[in-house]
């Protein structure tokens, strides 16, 4: 049965900061890994090949909509190009709508073989908001790295100085900005940093984006 060494991926990618939540639990936790048997993504807007089915995003009252969904617009090819396991596709936990602004997207698991059980050494948010790219070099609560582009466009890179394991990258999108979230969790099986990881690991993933 695999080990979740960190609260069942409590994974949240905001406007104020990226969350982690400690605890352990196992597949029957709060993010269950979803079967990858399951019915195709059925989304009249997907056109990327997506095994994995997944709710509907929320429904959005605004008058300017988010339109990409990382859920149903990123491929399960570049979940596996990232080194995560589209099998794990879920709604992120960072997901919502309000008032002054709209998140949605999905979280991804990579996990090792240790002595035969199964342990994550990341877990990955990517979500597509309204937020604009200063509204995340505005933010007192992010530490900003690097500035350099990602994919051609506008990008910062930040740490999130209260959680040790995160890491964030934000790029400008058509809806505004396109994040990708990291997380590496304590554990037996050694990975990088997340900041040594993350500018790959959305360039990968920004590919989704085209050229809108």
């Amino acid at each position: 049965m695999m080990r979740r060494s960190f609260a069942a991926g409590c994974l949240v990618a905001s406007a104020t900061t990226l969350v982690a939540c400690a605890g352990n639990s196992t597949d029957q936790g709060a993010n269950t890994v979803v079967s990858a048997t399951a019915s195709p993504a059925t989304s009249a807007e997907a056109t990327a090949s997506v095994q994995v089915s997944v709710p509907p995003a929320p429904v959005q009252t605004g008058a300017e909509q988010v339109r990409f969904d990382p859920c149903v617009d990123v491929g399960d090819d570049l979940v596996t190009r990232a080194g995560f396991d589209p099998a794990t596709r879920e709604r992120a936990t960072a997901e919502g709508v309000s008032t002054l602004f709209t998140t949605i997207g999905c979280q991804f698991w990579r996990e090792t073989l240790v002595d035969g059980e199964k342990y994550p050494t990341g877990a990955v948010s990517v979500t597509s908001s309204d937020l604009t790219l200063d509204d995340f070099r505005k933010n007192p609560g992010h530490s900003i790295f690097n500035s350099d582009p990602i994919g051609g466009r506008e990008a910062v890179l930040y740490r999130t100085p209260q959680l040790d394991g995160a890491c964030t990258a934000s790029i400008k999108s058509s809806d505004g900005t396109f994040t990708v979230g990291l997380i590496v969790p304590p554990g037996p099986v050694a990975v990088p940093p997340p900041c040594d990881q993350i500018r790959q690991i959305a360039e990968t993933f920004s590919e989704s984006l085209g050229t809108d």
